[in-house]
């Protein structure tokens, strides 16, 4: 026993310092069917664990469905249910693609992602650009022909501006050096996001005056930065994937490296167990509702974006952040509570991401499956929260991940090694 103790926790150490180690940075913009890795032109991802398509919720129907009409696979949404329901439109978890999803997550065909490579380790992950800064939009669960042109504005306008930016930069955006100052100004890097974002906006402001791309173009562009506060979330997400994936694999290794949510279920992926998921069921949010919405139009817990929080970002590094917890329970001093709890169940502190609050101590990273069934704490998200009919946004608020996702992680993790040997 002791034997395979000490070799749980040197496979953890392996595991979380490779995500200490992580260097992501922005490399690219491209459509998804040139980089993710298995995407068909009749394939649909979505954010969560794996989910058949009658018990998927109706935001992420709605917006598979809508993003199936985006790429000509239907002429309307009753159609393309009708097809996915007949196989002939498959869906599937944008985790198995190397990719992650805001909210409902749907990425296709011809969408175009951002590219970031994890500079250190050599693996990419990639997210959807910024959808929109309104409450509508596809990531959310509705469609219509706003959402759709605005689908198109960012394939057609803001992509290729933004890759003219990154290329009169030198073609590489220090990822992780903007998170860390935005750390500093107030966000957790998740649902708070105006630092980052406007960090982002003036590395790549002088580089886009300096480009060829067209000054109409380039001002509608950063224009929408400007109106888009989360903008910078997508990055971060694509960034988390490359840290969290780089983590992956390790032999005897109990760290956690993937939280996602599909609505109905929340799954979570295990170093040491490969690519397979262990789910509970997704919670209610608890929070701030928006103005119209009341608690229960607020669809349960969704969206790939809790991998902020598999990195020690998010509501791990809530601390960082009192303005966000003031705003949505009234009481700043959660934010530091929110940090000082996760430091139960994690195994290590990031100094890459120091909180000014904290005297500059890293935020607590790297969750051992172990360390929350024996402290009974549940790792706590940061995160937006749908309109359960696919209306929009709905509010903001945090969400915990179900005592049954990690239950089934370590039964699985002790069969696997409670022999002293992997198999």
């Amino acid at each position: 026993m002791t034997d395979a103790k000490q070799r749980i926790d040197a496979a953890n150490r392996e595991a979380v310092g490779r995500m200490i180690d992580s260097l992501p940075v922005w490399v690219d913009i491209k459509a998804a069917k040139d980089v993710v890795p298995g995407l068909k032109p009749n394939l649909i991802l979505h954010s969560g664990p794996p989910i058949s398509w009658d018990r998927m919720c109706l935001p992420q129907r709605n917006a598979v469905c809508g993003a199936a009409v985006y790429e000509g696979l239907a002429k309307t949404t009753a159609e393309a249910d009708k097809m996915v329901a007949a196989g002939d439109i498959e869906i599937g978890p944008c985790h198995e693609h190397r990719t992650v999803g805001s909210m409902c997550g749907v990425t296709s065909y011809t969408m175009p992602v951002f590219v970031v490579r994890n500079k250190t380790f050599g693996n990419e992950g990639y997210c959807l650009i910024y959808e929109n800064p309104g409450r509508e939009k596809l990531s959310f669960g509705a469609y219509s022909d706003n959402v759709r042109r605005n689908l198109k504005w960012v394939e057609e306008v803001a992509a290729p501006v933004l890759l003219a930016g990154l290329k009169q930069m030198g073609g590489e955006m220090n990822l992780r050096a903007i998170i860390a100052r935005a750390l500093t100004m107030g966000d957790e890097c998740h649902s708070r996001n105006y630092a980052s974002t406007a960090t982002f906006a003036m590395e790549i402001a002088p580089h886009l005056a300096a480009s060829s791309c067209d000054r109409k173009e380039m001002a509608a562009v950063l224009q929408f930065i400007k109106q888009s506060d989360q903008f910078f979330l997508h990055l971060t997400m694509a960034a988390g994937k490359a840290i969290a994936d780089a983590a992956a694999g390790i032999e005897y290794s109990s760290i956690v490296t993937a939280m996602a949510r599909n609505g109905v279920e929340v799954g979570i992926r295990v170093s040491g167990l490969g690519d397979q998921w262990f789910t509970g069921p997704a919670g209610r949010i608890e929070g701030l509702m928006f103005s119209g919405f009341t608690a229960e139009d607020g669809q349960n817990d969704l969206g790939d974006s809790a991998i902020t929080e598999t990195n020690g970002l998010g509501a791990f590094a809530h601390a960082a952040s009192p303005s966000l917890a003031l705003v949505k329970s009234g009481h700043a001093a959660d934010g530091l509570r929110f940090t000082e709890e996760m430091r139960a169940i994690t195994t290590a502190e990031n100094p890459n991401f120091g909180i000014p609050a904290l005297d500059s101590r890293g935020t607590p990273t790297g969750i051992d499956i172990r360390k929350v069934i024996e402290s009974g704490v549940l790792p706590v998200i940061d995160t937006g929260i749908a309109d359960k009919q696919g209306r929009g946004q709905a509010g903001v608020g945090n969400a915990r991940v179900p005592m049954e996702a990690f239950k089934k992680a370590l039964r699985a993790f002790a069969e696997r090694y409670s022999a002293g040997g992997s198999r």
